[in-house]
């Protein structure tokens, strides 16, 4: 463990920083409504489960978890279709289990199965003709399809954005053509462009094709911009009523939904002011660079697009969920990684960064060696 900790000493810092911010910020959450009474020590669990896990994952041999990732993957799938049946409905959602005591969301879960699955896929493929470059893609796009249309059946349009990410950030770095990738690019542009103008000018015909749900989903997405609603009107005030520097006992504590999951960088710079956030942004920056670094000093395939997956999904949470603190991006329920609350999320992420510590040991123990095959 002490070989671990040395040699990633870069990566867990940060976390050990965000990691205290999210219970100093859940400590004193009940000072804006008592909603979040007990969050606390709840998290406090989640944080030792989710330690434990990363801890066991260390000791596996991630090659192992990714060459059964298709066995992970379809177990995620089967959760993804007895969620809809059996899941329990929040804020108009049915994306959760809950078992009175606790309560896990498959749809996080299945951001690492996808990661692992697709890892396992590409770096699996022989790519000898074109042929086998378009039976590549197919294969990416189905394993990408099945989660997308169930968790944005819950609806889950936040999550079904990351799948996006995940496959987007693993494809545009994988060995696939490039040409093959950017006439995809050009069919989804077109196809998308096709949608946009269909809703804008024949909004009838598209609330005929797609639908009421699709339809009123886009409508609420559309109309971030406006900044109405309570929420994002009292985030902002918050925001900008913030010192450069507080403590919570001293803060102005304004009541506004969803503190402690979706704003609660909004929460933090209440609870810390601006000095606060400052340092929030500084441990991403920091996981960030570390982890792209990573990447391209790391001469194994399998790591390669396992980890890019990662940052795709890492990076993306993190302009999301600021962004739309700040109302510079619609609200679609986005957790800030190692800061909201939520046991799911804390789980995600500390086995992702898990595979990545332990990767990075197997890189510098084995530097040239093709270890998955």
């Amino acid at each position: 463990m002490k070989k671990i900790y040395k040699k990633s000493f870069i990566l867990i810092l940060p976390i050990i920083i965000l990691t205290i911010f999210s219970l100093l910020n859940l400590y004193y959450a009940p000072n804006i409504s008592n909603l979040y009474d007990g969050l606390f020590l709840k998290q406090i669990i989640w944080y030792i489960i989710s330690f434990i896990l990363m801890i066991l994952i260390l000791f596996l041999k991630p090659n192992f978890i990714i060459n059964n990732s298709k066995y992970i993957y379809g177990l995620n799938v089967v959760l993804l279709i007895l969620v809809l049946f059996f899941g329990n409905k929040v804020n108009g959602s049915r994306a959760w289990f809950n078992f009175g005591v606790f309560s896990f969301q498959p749809s996080e879960f299945m951001k690492l199965s996808l990661i692992l699955y697709l890892t396992y896929v590409i770096s699996n493929s022989q790519l000898k003709s074109k042929k086998d470059h378009w039976v590549l893609i197919l294969k990416i796009f189905i394993i990408f399809f099945v989660p997308s249309f169930l968790t944005f059946l819950e609806p889950d349009t936040g999550a079904v954005i990351i799948y996006f990410f995940i496959t987007l950030s693993i494809v545009l770095f994988s060995k696939i053509s490039k040409k093959n990738i950017l006439i995809l690019a050009i069919i989804g542009t077109l196809f998308i462009l096709g949608i946009i103008c269909l809703y804008i000018f024949k909004n009838k015909v598209f609330f005929n094709i797609f639908g009421s749900d699709i339809y009123y989903r886009i409508e609420r997405l559309s109309s971030f911009s406006s900044g109405k609603g309570m929420q994002i009107e009292n985030a902002l005030t918050s925001i900008g009523s913030a010192s450069f520097f507080t403590w919570p006992t001293n803060a102005h504590n304004l009541y506004f939904p969803e503190a402690t999951t979706d704003f609660i960088f909004t929460l933090n710079i209440n609870n810390f002011g601006i000095l606060g956030s400052i340092i929030i942004l500084a441990c991403y920056f920091i996981l960030d660079i570390a982890i792209i670094y990573y990447i391209f000093n790391t001469h194994n395939e399998r790591t390669q697009i396992l980890t890019i997956g990662f940052l795709g999904m890492f990076i993306y949470q993190q302009i999301q969920n600021i962004f739309m603190n700040l109302g510079l991006l619609p609200i679609i329920g986005i957790p800030l990684p190692f800061l909201s609350y939520g046991g799911s999320s804390l789980i995600l992420f500390f086995c992702s960064f898990a595979f990545i510590f332990k990767l990075k040991l197997e890189n510098e123990k084995y530097p040239y060696r093709v270890f998955y095959r």
